[in-house]
């Protein structure tokens, strides 16, 4: 076998000079023969025609040699594909027609695959990333947790699963680990204030152990990356990796940025290398622009004695598997040194021990691939469908088209053509219409991935994540190619393989062969179902942004534009913070255009809040939205003030605590009595309520209006804050008349989340708008689709039954009764599809269910809109054909052939 291939290989690679031999070889035997006959006395040319005939035909010889070698199929192969080529340029129109369609489902495939590649299947760009172990925990309770900061969700027995621990914890376990080379950790996002050359600008930071980069055996591109020396408090001065994209964007890609002195949140630091392109931390979500050893979260301001203390669980750990060790021998060895740390800290409160799981890890942290995982399975399920109807309804159309092609294939079938190789002719050409849509739609998809993700995303593309091509891709397309070309050719091909030549050869191409017509109306009924599918989807989707869109939120949102400020991380705490915040606050509101302004912890709708448990004396506790506010927030938020007083200026850190509650709150808890004047205790601290508020929404769009407290912001200091300032016209034109406000007070403290409250509640629906449009889009393709395919259909119907009725004009025939005759032919199959998709819509429903607001996918309006839609689509399809047919002049009918 293999001495058959190397044979075959060469005579493919050498094939003309194999085939300039072959001929030398025959004229060799042939001028031989016709030479031992010149010695009987006869003529050259008597003897060179006697030679020929006894050798026989030399072309027969030829292709005996070719089938030998192999290439016999090679050659029939290319015939094949040059007939095919030769029959899509006689019809130009329809060949473009189909290569675009093909272009648009094959490439939107690809490009669906190419972001479900890039995020859910790419390993991390490190070393062996196969040996890479995320540790995550289980515990019923998790008594030994004191704060948390990281993931962390329950699963289906409603344990919780973790996977931040202390950094005593990881201290122990890396000490005494035997199963892993390198176990490493690291804080995840921080915003840090970086300082060049006197310029303060905020950057994406991350902190991690000094054996971070060793374990995942990443190396600096210019410079080093950071070493544990590094992570020692003693070390004498700040080691910074910066990121690829940030050496471009702010040094030029300069090689001396190696080196130099920046400052990052006040605090004096070295550039000591830059990280290689593509490399962003082991959470594609997020690029940190500077990457700082754990040492110095503390000499930052990030946090007091997070690194000493075992109850602050904050740090996520990866190690890397020695070779050899299983990964059940790392877990148990794991789990027992993590519960040793445990009981060592804490003995008396541990409670429920974690159970370990090591999860794989070659992937980086997983938010990213479980937050895009159903709407790229969503996408994909529609650019599947909408290419499913493309190959339904081109097959349909070259159904029609070798059906009219059916003297043809009778006479090749008489003169001794294989079924197979009239088979295999049909398949080679539906196989060639799909590799020219798929080479287009190749080339679409080369920019559509990268926008997909782009899209999906809240902001801009993740910077972890590149959407390159590569082998995985290309097999995709290929595979997607070969399989829609099956698609198209299978009907002819397998029409062609049951034919009867005599019946063929009789036939005057225009006989009632009714088998492309039943055909065409089972993929009409496909087409129409699929169709229902996704026009129904798109009016969820449409449903659900109108719903969100017009939900009542509870505050007015316009002319109100937003900022942050985060003043410690240029080196202010407790009064100086709050000073500083005030001091802000009173300048801007003095700003020519300012109506009003306030600052609260986190804005209106910013998808974030702070969650805190309250009660009445006496009552049960209950879980509320906390704020943190300035005077004068209601005012310019437009929150309705129902009762009571606003917090003032009066309302400091010395004065009584105090606070306002919402609707929601004082109908739970006072059912219709007024709270002012009433208490309560927040975290084991007792306030008086000063005032009720209106209901507002806060986190997101699809929150109800949770009960709520508002508290002065001087009596429980926040590190960040979010202004709000509305103005009397766009609150975009104030952006630098309060930049400069700011750097007045203090430049070194830069503005960052700049945006109007309108731009920000559009993100909380960004995602929806994006599903609604691309569905939408997909619908609507897919409907033009299956209008074709109706059309083509009937328009076949009506060029092959023109005699029969020509016959019934001649009888009487009413032209309705024409046109009746020739709707009814669509109507049916129509009805069947719709009634398989409504089957379709139902049982596909909880691929959708998450995304709706408002709405169940069982929705009779979304069906009844999608039914409405195809009908429409099939009666305007029909109309043509029905009339071309009832102006079918009889006589002309009776001649017809």
């Amino acid at each position: 076998m293999p001495a058959r291939l190397r044979s075959f290989a060469k005579a493919l690679i050498h094939r003309g000079r194999i085939e300039n031999e072959m001929a030398e070889e025959l004229e060799f035997h042939i001028a031989t023969r016709a030479e031992d006959i010149m010695r009987s006395g006869v003529s050259p040319a008597e003897a060179r025609r006697r030679a020929l005939i006894e050798f026989g035909a030399v072309e027969r010889h030829k292709e005996d040699a070719r089938e030998a070698r192999g290439l016999r199929l090679v050659n029939e192969l290319g015939g094949d594909l040059r007939y095919g080529w030769r029959q899509l340029l006689r019809t130009p129109s329809f060949s473009l027609l189909a290569v675009a369609v093909l272009a648009i489902g094959i490439g939107a495939n690809t490009a669906i695959f190419s972001a479900i590649d890039a995020v859910m299947l790419r390993f991390l760009p490190v070393q062996a990333p196969e040996q890479l172990r995320r540790i995550e925990w289980v515990a019923r309770e998790g008594e030994f947790v004191g704060s948390y900061n990281g993931s962390m969700r329950p699963n289906a027995l409603k344990q919780l699963v973790a996977w931040s621990v202390s950094y005593p914890v990881y201290r122990h376990i890396r000490d005494n680990s035997t199963s892993f080379s390198g176990l490493m950790t690291f804080s995840g996002f921080t915003q840090l204030n970086l300082t060049i050359r006197g310029h303060a600008t905020l950057v994406a930071g991350e902190l991690v152990s000094g054996n971070y980069f060793s374990t995942l055996g990443t190396q600096a591109v210019l410079g080093r990356t950071l070493i544990p020396e590094d992570d020692r408090e003693t070390s004498l001065a700040v080691a910074a990796v910066i990121s690829h994209p940030y050496w471009q964007r702010n040094f030029g890609s300069d090689p001396a940025t190696v080196g130099q002195r920046i400052a990052i949140n006040g605090k004096p630091a070295v550039i000591v290398g830059v990280l290689p392109k593509g490399f962003c931390g082991v959470n594609p979500a997020w690029c940190p622009d500077v990457m700082l050893p754990l040492a110095v979260y503390e000499i930052l301001g990030q946090g007091e004695g997070v690194l000493q203390e075992p109850d602050h669980w904050y740090f996520e750990v990866i190690g890397r598997l020695k070779p050899g060790i299983s990964d059940e021998k790392a877990r148990a060895e794991t789990e027992l040194l993590m519960r040793q740390a445990i009981l060592q800290y804490r003995p008396k409160e541990a409670g429920d021990l974690p159970r370990v799981n090591l999860s794989p890890g070659g992937q980086g942290i997983d938010e990213l691939r479980s937050e895009y995982r159903q709407p790229l399975r969503l996408l994909m399920c529609a650019v599947g469908a909408v290419l499913a109807i493309a190959c339904a309804n081109l097959a349909g159309l070259l159904l029609v088209r070798s059906a009219a092609r059916q003297r043809e294939i009778g006479i090749r079938l008489a003169m001794g053509a294989g079924r197979w190789r009239i088979m295999r002719q049909l398949l080679t050409e539906g196989l060639l219409l799909a590799f020219l849509g798929g080479a287009a739609g190749t080339l679409l998809a080369q920019y559509g991935g990268s926008a997909v993700v782009r899209m999906l995303a809240e902001k801009n593309q993740p910077p972890g994540v590149a959407v390159a091509a590569n082998l995985k891709i290309f097999g995709f397309s290929l595979a997607l190619c070969l399989l829609t070309g099956l698609a198209l050719g299978l009907a002819p091909a397998w029409r062609a393989a049951r034919v009867e030549v005599v019946t063929l050869v009789k036939s005057s191409g225009a006989g009632a062969d009714r088998a492309p017509l039943r055909a065409g109306k089972v993929l009409i009924a496909v087409q129409a179902a699929l169709s229902l599918v996704l026009i129904s989807g798109s009016a969820l989707f449409i449903g659900t942004l109108v719903n969100l869109e017009s939900e009542a939120i509870g505050f007015k949102p316009y002319n109100i534009l937003l900022f942050q400020l985060d003043p410690t991380l240029s080196g202010y705490k407790e009064g100086r913070l709050l000073d500083f915040h005030e001091q802000v606050l009173r300048s801007v509101s003095e700003l020519p255009g300012v109506t009003s302004a306030s600052i609260s912890r986190w804005g209106l709708l910013a998808g974030s809040r702070t969650t805190d448990s309250i009660r009445v004396p006496g009552e049960k506790p209950i879980s509320t939205d906390t704020h943190f506010v300035a005077p004068r927030f209601f005012e310019t938020m437009g929150i309705p003030l129902i009762a009571g007083r606003d917090v003032t200026w009066n309302d400091r850190e010395s004065s009584k605590p105090v606070t306002l509650v919402n609707e929601a709150l004082a109908r739970k808890y006072f059912h219709g009595l007024s709270p002012v004047g009433r208490i309560l205790e927040l975290e084991e601290k007792k306030v008086e309520i000063i005032g009720v508020t209106g209901n507002t929404k806060f986190g997101s769009l699809r929150d109800d209006m949770r009960p709520s407290v508002f508290i002065p912001f001087r009596q429980n200091p926040q590190h960040s804050m979010t202004y709000a300032l509305r103005s009397m016209s766009n609150p975009k034109e104030m952006t630098l008349a309060v930049r400069s406000a700011i750097e007045a007070i203090d430049r070194n403290v830069p503005m960052y989340e700049v945006k109007t409250q309108i731009e920000q509640i559009g993100e909380l629906v960004r995602r929806e708008r994006l599903l609604a449009g691309l569905v939408s889009g997909f619908s609507l393709i897919a409907v033009v689709l299956a209008g074709l395919g109706i059309y083509g259909t009937l328009a076949y119907f009506v060029a092959r039954r023109t005699p029969e009725i020509g016959v019934h004009m001649a009888l009487g025939a009413q032209k309705r009764t024409v046109i009746a005759l020739v709707m009814r032919e669509t109507a049916m199959p129509v009805l069947i599809g719709l009634a398989c998709g409504v089957a379709g819509a139902l049982a596909s429903g909880s691929i959708v269910e998450k995304f709706l607001f408002g709405l169940t996918p069982q929705n009779p309006w979304a069906l009844g809109t999608g039914a409405a839609v195809l009908l429409a689509c099939s009666l305007c399809a029909s109309l043509a054909p029905a009339f071309r047919a009832a102006g079918i002049a009889p006589m002309q009918a009776l001649r017809h052939e």
